[in-house]
């Protein structure tokens, strides 16, 4: 099997007993309490991880999932470090960290105010920053999509939703502690 058929597995399997998401995010948590950045290339997401790794640990840099568990929603990487071979860029990995999800952030530069969060409550809004991250199934799998709409509904109802105002010039524990207020 290929790395894309191998991927594409995984992502069928998840789907179809609603057991996890596979999000373009980075992740990062601290004494088991992480935080999620999904969104778009180039919006801020591993600039983020990477300012607050000294801080938070990060979880992954690129793709991660979120597992539907009794005990709420895990956030786990999905990529490992085997997958560096295929890129050129350097990517935070810690395959064996995990952390209960205390916020969904989704990054906006900032570039005149200090960075700040913004609580989401629009749900219109937030399915259509969801669909730009979360990993839709693929042209084959189109029966999973009542189950992939099932767990964006059931995460939306369970996760508390911020957009993060980053201002690139805060140092990292002023962003921490912007971050920490979220209860």
């Amino acid at each position: 099997m290929s790395f894309v058929s191998d991927v594409l597995q995984v992502q069928r399997e998840l789907y179809s007993v609603e057991k996890a998401l596979i999000v373009h995010s980075s992740s990062f948590e601290k004494n088991g309490q992480g935080f999620i950045c999904g969104g778009v290339c180039g919006i801020g997401k591993s600039t983020l991880c990477f300012k607050l790794q000294h801080i938070f640990t990060p979880i992954n840099d690129d793709r991660n999932l979120l597992e539907f568990t009794d005990e709420g929603l895990i956030i786990k990487s999905f990529w490992d470090q085997n997958l560096q071979q295929f890129s050129t860029k350097k990517y935070l990995v810690n395959q064996d960290v995990t952390a209960k999800l205390r916020a969904f952030l989704f990054v906006a530069k900032e570039f005149e105010k200090p960075t700040c969060l913004e609580k989401l409550t629009d749900k219109a809004l937030i399915w259509k920053k969801l669909l730009l991250c979360a990993a839709p199934p693929v042209k084959g799998d189109e029966s999973l999509f009542p189950n992939y709409f099932s767990m964006l509904e059931k995460l939306m109802s369970e996760t508390k939703f911020f957009v993060i105002h980053h201002n690139l010039k805060d140092p990292p524990e002023f962003v921490a502690e912007r971050l920490l207020e979220i209860g």
